[in-house]
């Protein structure tokens, strides 16, 4: 189901400002997408603010459709060029190309002849040849140049790609060659030839790396293909209603949590069962009410959301009085059964004191969608002595006092389904609350909703305006956007398979078209977990060194999140589950930015499948996972590359550090200070997920010690905070020391309970042989006798960049490994022992 309000309410326009026309604008700035779709993996707030797009992105779905015979594919060949920007420009024989761009930022710098383009073509272009020493685009416009239809990234190295793109209808286009982040760069072509693709007869796409994928919607009905373990209720081949933003979203595949789902009653129409979750918002906002048989209750706002509140109170007994501005809802509502309504504030007022004999409604809920303040206002207004007011829409929450106080009213806010809403234990887990103490959770208000509506106690299908097949998606947004007058109810409707589906639908990896050609030479990666450290941290490490890494895909459960990351980066694999990736041959590196209870076993299975294993810290969270990883790993002929990424030991800083204490005649006494800021308790790192901050996190620090003495450690002690009933960890507020074989010392500090400002994070003294030196926050190294700085930078430099360059050589060399396994055996050996210790477990 479309939820109108909510997802079309970023899509309308602005109230107009010197012209601006809004949606009007919005559409014409489709070359944006690129930019937006790149800044909202690490900001998804803007993807919602860019929701907007969906209404000018062009969907690529597969819809089956009649099958015809194939069209031929066109080869052009070769193409003329003229020149723009750039400063030297000419042509290779047979059919290259040799530039030099001048030093802008995004100037053209050649641009290609007309290419017409037949109706239903995609348009090809292979490169081959080499660009040195920045990064260009390579992007496609229409004939007279005004509108955006493509763009391509170039990166310095080799080239030999291959690049589709869509003509968006235009019949005739150019091709334009522009810089990309500024500088002067060569480009050097042997080969630029171009190739018209006919359509699919399937009507498969040949490049489906402009499909962005957004997290729209959240109430749908289906059948089940497969359930995972644990879920003994539901079989293949039932039917059931969906829901969650995130989840139930609109896709022709989703993968819904069990206490997200409810089983449809026989015979109930799957389309009424598609709005169970927007039924279930009006539901919850009921039972928060408490509205009694007898009572009689004000909704405010008719939409749908208030139209199913209509139905629901008026089965329970209610006299139903309600109020929109729009007369064609209220007249629905009334036609519906409601008693009596009002079309303006004043009239509403006016119709609430005469029929309650001024005294005023028992209950009024707010089902509207606006930011004003006069709603709040006007129901405590109409609303009696110890009322009640529900908040079950979006409005604005500025309520006057006087009202609110003097009459005593109880203000309650309705959280979406009900019980369970935002609980991970609940939603993620599937940890259900007692029957007897939470009788309605989410899960039971989804069923009771199902239940009233197979009963014909609601008439839903009467709010149902219209029923969208999902290939006019597209369209229907952007007349939703458009329009004045918005339908009640709108579905999605997907179609039947006629035929099989490009990939089996059971397959947990697909391979997505118009993905870049996998280079020979460099080890063939995947990202494991495509979450923020992964996609802005491991992967623009991994381009920094294109002779040691070719980024091949991405195994992530996040299909929006991931997918997106993959169209993007035009890799060819996207996989939710690691099994088919580890039987790929072709695969040998795995990149683990999982949580970090994951990594002990996805390691496991990595390097038992002979895969290369970059894995981000910790390895492992518990003894148990630790062991099994020594004896596997132990019982290889010939391990694969294992390296955790304890980055801080190639930090320029301790690199340098090291260097100087080769030499040295002490033992060593180091002293580190973490400032680490203050987690929530109940933030994934603090959790079984991310099994606290020692262990997350502290074993960089356990680590640094292992290097600089360069001997095994030999004592451990640790001492914790006790925060009683405060909210502070043990695990993030403790004092752990070292003793190593060679007769140093390393004293950790770390704690959360320090400022955010003013008290830089990390800080590290290191004494010996009658000297210190000073590292602060990475950014500086000092010899602390004569103040001399070392090694200075303006930006922390933890030693990410130099970890990948000496992982990636020893992958291609077959060297021994960066960081021996006994040393990484043991910083995570430490990390467990001190929480043993800072737990107080007697087995420590």
């Amino acid at each position: 189901m479309v939820s109108v309000g909510t997802e079309v309410a970023t899509l309308r326009p602005s109230p107009p400002v010197e012209g601006e026309r809004g949606i009007d604008k919005v559409v014409a700035a489709s070359s944006l997408a690129h930019h937006y779709l790149k800044a909202a993996i690490a900001n998804p707030g803007l993807a919602v603010k860019r929701v907007k797009q969906i209404a000018q992105m062009q969907v690529v779905k597969w819809v089956p459709r009649r099958p015809r015979p194939p069209a031929a594919d066109h080869v052009l060949g070769a193409l003329s060029w003229s020149q723009d920007n750039a400063t030297s420009f000419a042509g290779k024989a047979p059919t290259g190309l040799s530039l030099t761009t001048d030093a802008s930022d995004f100037h053209y710098q050649a641009r290609s002849a007309v290419i017409r383009v037949s109706p239903g073509h995609m348009v090809a272009v292979d490169l081959k040849g080499h660009l040195s020493p920045g990064v260009m685009s390579l992007g496609m416009l229409d004939a007279g140049g005004q509108r955006w239809l493509g763009l391509s990234v170039l990166a310095a190295g080799e080239l030999d790609d291959r690049f589709i793109f869509d003509p968006q209808g235009e019949t005739e286009v150019r091709l334009v060659l522009a810089n990309a982040q500024g500088g002067i760069t060569q480009l050097e072509l042997s080969q630029v030839n171009t190739t018209l693709l006919a359509p699919d007869p399937h009507g498969t796409p040949q490049n489906e790396m402009d499909a962005a994928g957004w997290n729209l919607g959240y109430s749908a009905a289906g059948e089940v293909l497969a359930t995972g373990a644990g879920v003994t209720d539901l079989a293949p081949g039932d039917w059931v209603a969906c829901a969650g933003a995130g989840k139930a979203n609109h896709a022709d595949y989703v993968a819904v949590p069990r206490n997200l789902v409810c089983r449809v009653p026989a015979g109930l129409d799957l389309q009424i069962a598609a709005t169970t979750t927007v039924g279930t918002i009006a539901l919850q906002g009921v039972r928060r009410a408490e509205a009694a048989l007898g009572e009689t209750v004000c909704v405010i706002g008719l939409g749908l959301l208030g139209q199913i509140t209509v139905q629901l109170l008026l089965a329970s007994g209610c006299t139903v009085i309600g109020m929109d501005l729009d007369p064609l809802r209220l007249q629905r509502a009334l036609d519906a059964g409601m008693q009596q309504g009002a079309g303006s504030p004043e009239a509403l007022a006016a119709l609430v004191r005469d029929l309650t004999g001024a005294r005023g409604v028992d209950k009024t809920l707010m089902v509207a969608a606006t930011k004003s303040d006069a709603v709040i206002n006007l129901a405590m207004d109409i609303t009696r002595r110890r009322g009640a007011v529900v908040i079950v829409g979006d409005v604005g929450l500025n309520v006057q006092r006087s009202q609110f106080y003097r009459k005593e009213i109880d203000l309650l806010m309705s959280t979406s389904y009900g019980p369970g809403r935002y609980d991970p234990s609940y939603e993620e887990s599937g940890q259900d609350y007692p029957f007897a103490y939470v009788r309605w959770t989410l899960n039971r208000n989804m069923q009771s909703y199902l239940d009233l509506a197979a009963q014909g106690r609601l008439k839903i299908g009467s709010l149902i305006d219209e029923v969208v097949p999902l290939d006019q998606a597209p369209a229907l947004y952007d007349r939703l956007a458009r329009s004045a007058a918005a339908p009640l109810g709108v579905l999605l409707a997907y179609p039947d398979p006629a035929m099989p589906p490009p990939q089996p639908l059971d397959s947990s990896r697909v391979a997505l078209r118009g993905h870049r050609k996998p280079q020979q030479g460099p080890a063939q990666a995947v990202l494991v977990g495509a979450g923020a450290y992964g996609q802005s941290m491991l992967v623009p490490m991994m381009e920094r060194h294109p002779r040691h890494f070719f980024l091949r895909g991405v195994v992530s459960r996040d299909t929006v999140r991931g997918g997106n990351f993959v169209r993007e980066r035009r890799l060819d694999i996207f996989a939710t589950d690691l099994a088919p990736v580890l039987e790929d041959e072709a695969i040998n590196l795995l990149v683990i930015a999982t949580r970090h209870n994951e990594h002990a076993a996805q390691t496991l299975a990595g390097l038992q499948a002979g895969k290369h294993v970059f894995v981000e810290k910790p390895l492992a969270v518990h003894w148990e996972e630790l062991d099994q990883l020594v004896q596997a790993y132990r019982a290889l002929e010939a391990p694969p590359q294992l390296m955790v990424g304890f980055n801080r030991r190639f930090s320029p800083a301790l690199l340098q550090l090291r260097q100087i204490l080769q030499g040295r005649r002490s033992p060593l006494i180091i002293n580190y200070r973490l400032n680490g800021g203050y987690i929530p308790l109940d933030h994934w790192i603090q959790t079984a997920d991310g099994a606290g901050r020692n262990i997350g996190e502290a074993c960089h620090m356990y680590d640094v010690f292992r290097s600089l003495a360069g001997a095994p450690v030999s004592r451990i002690s640790a001492s914790s905070i006790n925060p009683g009933a405060l909210p502070y960890a043990r695990s993030d507020n403790f004092v752990a020391t070292l003793a190593y074989e060679d007769g140093s010392v390393g004293n950790l500090v770390y704690t959360a309970l320090g400022p955010k400002k003013g008290l830089p994070k990390e800080r590290i003294e290191v004494f010996c042989d009658g000297e210190a030196y000073l590292i602060d926050d990475f950014k500086s190294l000092t010899r602390c006798s004569d103040g001399e700085v070392l090694w200075k930078s303006d930006q922390a430099d933890k030693g990410h960049a130099e970890e990948m360059r000496l992982f990636g050589e020893a992958v291609a060399q077959g060297t021994d490994p960066v960081i021996a396994f006994d040393e990484i055996v043991e910083t995570t050996a430490v990390a467990l022992h001190v929480e043993d210790l800072i737990f107080g477990r007697t087995d420590a």
